[in-house]
């Protein structure tokens, strides 16, 4: 039987040591050399702004959450954009971006959540409105939900979580949006 310091001489991941950076605002990222040392690796856990719905009936949509790996090769500096919410009535939220090509590696877009929406129809007289909108989904581990309803309160985030990508119910704006940047060296 082997013990795994046999494998990994300072018990696993080979010495190196991990860090993170996280982003409630646009920023700057600039990876060590260390990083760069270590191999480049890094994961990117990105979320836009959520949505605010302009009617009681229909919550925002959430911000989309997208979770990227990805290989650096230069310590030149990445530009973090984060998303706003939505903070007028029926308005969307923000794109987030990270623009890692600037550091050998990709760029990722992570698109805002949807405000409400509605058509005007004119059946016969008088005219109607019909509302339009999907239902709540839940997100990537709870960042970019959907908003909830206001005269039902059957599904949704009833107050979006600063900087989750959460979309607002009624009279609610959606939240900003977040990134997490993880990596070893």
């Amino acid at each position: 039987m082997s013990n795994l310091t046999d494998f990994f001489p300072s018990g696993g991941g080979g010495g190196l040591t991990p860090k993170f950076q996280e982003f409630n605002a646009s920023g700057t990222f600039t990876p060590t050399q260390a990083l760069i040392d270590a191999g480049g690796y890094i994961e990117v856990f990105l979320v836009a702004g959520g949505g605010r719905p302009g009617g009681a009936s229909y919550g925002g949509s959430g911000g989309e959450a997208l979770i990227k790996k990805m290989y650096l090769t230069s310590v030149n500096a990445i530009s973090i954009v984060i998303g706003g919410g939505g903070a007028t009535a029926s308005s969307s939220g923000g794109n987030s971006s990270f623009s890692g090509l600037a550091a050998g590696g990709i760029d990722v877009l992570a698109l805002g959540g949807a405000g409400f929406t509605y058509t005007q129809q004119s059946i016969t007289s008088p005219s109607w409105m019909q509302e339009t909108n999907g239902t709540a989904g839940n997100g990537l581990f709870g960042y970019g939900a959907g908003g909830m309803a206001y005269d039902y309160g059957s599904q949704g985030i009833y107050i979006p979580k600063q900087n989750s990508g959460q979309g607002g119910k009624y009279n609610v704006n959606g939240a900003s949006g977040y990134c997490l940047i993880n990596w070893y060296e």
